[in-house]
C-alpha cells in the first residue's frame, strides 16, 4: 500500500522539535514517506471565548454534560476542542487534495517499531484503520471482532494518535458527519467511534451517521509521550473558561 501523505499535527514547530518528529516517524516509517507538520489548532487561545468560536464556525455540543462518573460529567476543555479541530483541518486538507491513503499522527505518538504496512493489503476497502488505541470493554459487552491475523473490527475505542484514512474514507467523515460536528463539537475520541461502531449514548448514536468501515491493528504499539496522569496533557480541563 502507498502511503500519499503523512500528516503530523503539532502546536510546536520549533526546529528541533520537528527533528524529534522525524526521527520518530522514521521509526515506524523507515521506508520513507512524504509528510507535512499541519498547524494544530490552539483551542485554548481560539475558543475561551464565544465570539473565538463564532470566529472559527463551530459549536460546542451543549448537551454533552450529563453528569455522572464518566468524563462526561464535565464540559469539552477548550483544548480538546482544538484537538478535534486540528484533525478536521487534516480531513478537509485531504478530501481537497483527493489522497488516496493518508496515515495522521499527533505529535505525542512514541513507536515502539516500524509498521509493515503491507499488512494493510489484507483489508481491502478500508475507511479508517487505527494503529493504536484502546477499547473501552466496560459499554454493554461491544468488543472487537476477529477480522485475521493482525487485524479486528474495532468496538468502542478511545484515542486518535495514529490511524489511517482512505479517500473514501475522508470521504464520508466530511460529506456525511463533518458539518454536524462543527455544531455539535465534541472530542475526537468519541466523535470517531460514533461513525463506525454503537455508542453508549443514544444522542450521539442519533447525531452521527455510523457509515466507517473500520479496523484496528491488534497489538497497540504505538504509546504516547503526553497524557492527562502524566500532568503534561495539552487537553486536561483548565481553569477559568468562559463556556
Amino acid at each position: 500500500m502507498t502511503i500519499d501523505k503523512v500528516y503530523i499535527i503539532s502546536l510546536d514547530h520549533s526546529e528541533e522539535n520537528k527533528q524529534h518528529l522525524i526521527d520518530k516517524l522514521t521509526t515506524l516509517c523507515p521506508f520513507g514517506v512524504e509528510y507535512y507538520f499541519i498547524d494544530a489548532v490552539n483551542g485554548r487561545e481560539l475558543f475561551s471565548t464565544q465570539s473565538g468560536r463564532d470566529s472559527y464556525g463551530i459549536r460546542f455540543y451543549d448537551k454533552w454534560n450529563v453528569g455522572g462518573s464518566e468524563w462526561w460529567s464535565r464540559d469539552v476543555t477548550t483544548g480538546e476542542a482544538g484537538g478535534v479541530c486540528s484533525h478536521i483541518k487534516v480531513w478537509e486538507d485531504a478530501y481537497r487534495n483527493g489522497y488516496e491513503n493518508i496515515l495522521i499522527i499527533e505529535d505525542d505518538f512514541n513507536p515502539t517499531r516500524a509498521f509493515d504496512f503491507s499488512l494493510l493489503d489484507s483489508i481491502p476497502n478500508y475507511d479508517i484503520v487505527f494503529l493504536s488505541r484502546i477499547l473501552q470493554k466496560a459499554h454493554m459487552g461491544v468488543y472487537d471482532i476477529d477480522v485475521n491475523e493482525h487485524f479486528v473490527r474495532p468496538g468502542y475505542s478511545y484515542q486518535t494518535h495514529s490511524y489511517m484514512l482512505s479517500k473514501e474514507g475522508v470521504r464520508k467523515l466530511v460529506e456525511t458527519n463533518l458539518h454536524t460536528l462543527k455544531q455539535n463539537l465534541i472530542v475526537s475520541d468519541e466523535f470517531l467511534p460514533a461513525t463506525y461502531t454503537w455508542h453508549p449514548r443514544s444522542d450521539i448514536r442519533d447525531m452521527f451517521i455510523q457509515n466507517m468501515k473500520a479496523y484496528a491493528y491488534k497489538e497497540n504499539f504505538i504509546g504516547q509521550d503526553r497524557f492527562e496522569a502524566a500532568g503534561n496533557s495539552l487537553t486536561s480541563p483548565v481553569e477559568g473558561i468562559d463556556y
